[in-house]
């Protein structure tokens, strides 16, 4: 967990909702101190207190931990093109990233 991006992440979630350090503070019953470290990137929120930011943020505990709201593309790749051929005659499948033209053996 990269404390910097994390707090940048909290610094601005936090003024998109137009808050106060004070204010976020309050609803998760810390000083507002510990938001103030948090954002500037001198330590990280304790795993307790990931819940109640989340909700506070409006965003996901794994986006908070990670640093940054951009979802990252999990298919690689060629895995958006693949294919799926079905045997007529076994009900095998495969698979392939191009067209395939389907030899039948007579």
């Amino acid at each position: 967990m990269d404390c910097g991006k994390v707090g940048v992440l909290i610094s601005s979630l936090r003024k998109e909702k137009n808050m106060t350090q004070r204010a976020v503070a309050n609803k998760m019953n810390i000083s507002d101190k510990t938001i103030s470290k948090w954002e500037r990137g001198l330590g990280c929120p304790d795993v307790s207190l990931l819940g109640d930011l989340s909700k506070i943020l409006g965003v996901n505990i794994e986006r908070i931990l990670l640093g940054d709201l951009e979802q990252k593309d999990t298919d690689g790749g060629n895995m958006k093109k693949i294919k799926f051929y079905v045997c007529k005659s076994c009900t095998n499948v495969i698979t392939g990233i191009s067209e395939a033209e389907i030899y039948n053996q007579p």
